[in-house]
């Protein structure tokens, strides 16, 4: 075996195939206060700029521009048809297959190819998540089989959605998706992995079938929601595929809980985190459990709720500010967008990049048999491209760009709606001020794991 693919192979192992886990670290040639100033000067001259622009008549649109296209079903039934086969393919090899996490193809795509990479790919091409959605085909080929039986309104009961439900359940099902990949490490067994799979399969299609699938997927569908929320900043967007998460109860705690749940995971890796536990053990033992489940759970909470908290306050004195417009919560909760995005390129570019790669190894032998299909079994990654000093500038670059981008949109978004350019610049300094608080404190826990302090 050579030396590259040990190397890889030996920063997996800690991890399974979590999303994350770069081990080597960056030495700071200026103190990491210097960068977090620095980042946040730039996120503060953004919100200058923004107000500048407006009272000069140089705003702009506040949508980005768009290009949509229709993809021609010559395209679309191999695409899906290839997607729901690969899907098949991963839980019979989570279920079957060598529980070596690292020699099958379960974890490798699951958590990395698909969680991770479809997140990247949904911000840049809206809808291709819908397109190859393996439990939105199952739905659709269980209907079409009920229509060619002779019942004409298809297998979907169309029960009615509880409006105050929202999306509420979607809220549930991220933090629990955070908990299971951090938390209990389900990423290390591909049984259990495969097993989540079934169980969440059956509750998807019975949601589908119980309220429809357009009303469930808006709803209750946790990965319909967040590649949909992701492509709501798109450039590119399939017609007919992307859509867009309706005004809803639990909006704005879904859109928070995208942004928590990587933070709380770059918080988990982190030496303070285990350091947390340690005073913990010490002041209050019997909240501490073998594996720290209870107090991993808690932590994860906790963080999501101090955001919400923290953004619900800003939220709502801008939202006083800049009454009476008909300006509402949802149109500035989707401005966040471009920070979970930027939170999950910091935290999982290398991953991508490096266990991504694996991939090619893993399709030639899904289930760890020593099968050769498709001639790329012994295929060894190339890691020598991305090293903890890019891993660092991107952390960096996306970080800043993200909270830039959000602040702009949101005051794009405020001028849209008719708000004087004046008062627009008043009601978003609130949120313009938690912009830089978010910046400072994601870049102080993304840093952490990844660079070593300058002395």
């Amino acid at each position: 075996m050579s030396r590259a693919a040990i190397f890889l192979l030996g920063a997996l192992a800690a991890c399974g195939a979590r999303a994350h886990g770069f081990e080597e670290h960056y030495e700071l040639s200026v103190p990491l206060a210097y960068v977090v100033v620095g980042a946040c000067t730039v996120v503060g001259l953004t919100f200058l700029a923004a107000v500048l622009s407006a009272r000069r008549g140089l705003a702009g649109p506040h949508r980005p521009w768009v290009v949509a296209f229709t993809l021609p079903a010559a395209v679309i039934f191999p695409a899906r048809a290839l997607s729901w086969l690969l899907f098949v393919l991963t839980i019979a090899a989570a279920l079957w297959g060598s529980q070596d996490p690292l020699m099958n193809l379960a974890p490798t795509l699951v958590w990395i190819v698909w969680w991770v990479g479809m997140s990247f790919l949904a911000a840049l091409v809206g809808g291709v998540w819908s397109l190859i959605d393996p439990w939105r085909t199952s739905f659709d080929m269980l209907d079409a089989l009920a229509r060619r039986l002779g019942r004409p309104g298809g297998i979907a009961i169309g029960w009615h959605w509880p409006a105050a439900v929202g999306q509420w359940p979607a809220v549930l099902q991220l933090l629990a998706w955070c908990a299971l990949e951090v938390v209990f490490s389900l990423a290390s067994s591909p049984f259990r992995l495969g097993c989540a799979a079934v169980v969440w399969t059956v509750v998807n299609l019975g949601g589908m079938v119980a309220f429809g699938r357009a009303s469930w997927q808006s709803s209750a569908d946790m990965f319909a929601l967040v590649f949909a929320t992701l492509g709501r900043m798109a450039p590119v967007r399939l017609k007919a595929m992307a859509s867009q998460p309706c005004e809803a109860p639990a909006q704005a705690p879904f859109v928070i809980a995208m942004l928590a749940t990587v933070i709380f995971d770059s918080l988990h890796s982190g030496q303070g985190w285990m350091l947390f536990e340690a005073v913990l053990h010490q002041v209050a033992p019997q909240w501490m459990d073998i594996n720290g489940v209870f107090v991993g759970i808690m932590g994860l909470l906790s963080v999501w709720a101090l955001f919400l908290l923290a953004y619900a306050s800003t939220l709502r004195l801008s939202l006083a500010l800049l009454r009476p417009t008909r300006m509402t919560a949802t149109q500035l909760v989707v401005t966040l967008v471009p920070i979970a995005l930027a939170y999950n390129v910091a935290h999982n570019f290398s991953s991508l990049l490096l266990q991504g790669q694996r991939v090619f190894q893993l399709l030639s032998d899904p289930f760890g048999w020593q099968w050769d299909l498709l001639g790329t079994a012994r295929w060894y990654p190339d890691i020598g491209f991305v090293d903890a000093r890019l891993t660092w500038f991107v952390a960096v670059a996306a970080v800043v760009t993200g909270h830039v981008a959000s602040i702009w949109w949101s005051h794009r978004a405020v001028l849209a709606a008719g708000v004087p350019p004046g008062r627009a610049a008043m009601a978003m300094l609130p949120l313009s001020l938690l912009m830089l608080a978010y910046t400072a404190v994601s870049l102080v826990l993304i840093a952490e794991p990844m660079v070593t302090a300058y002395n």
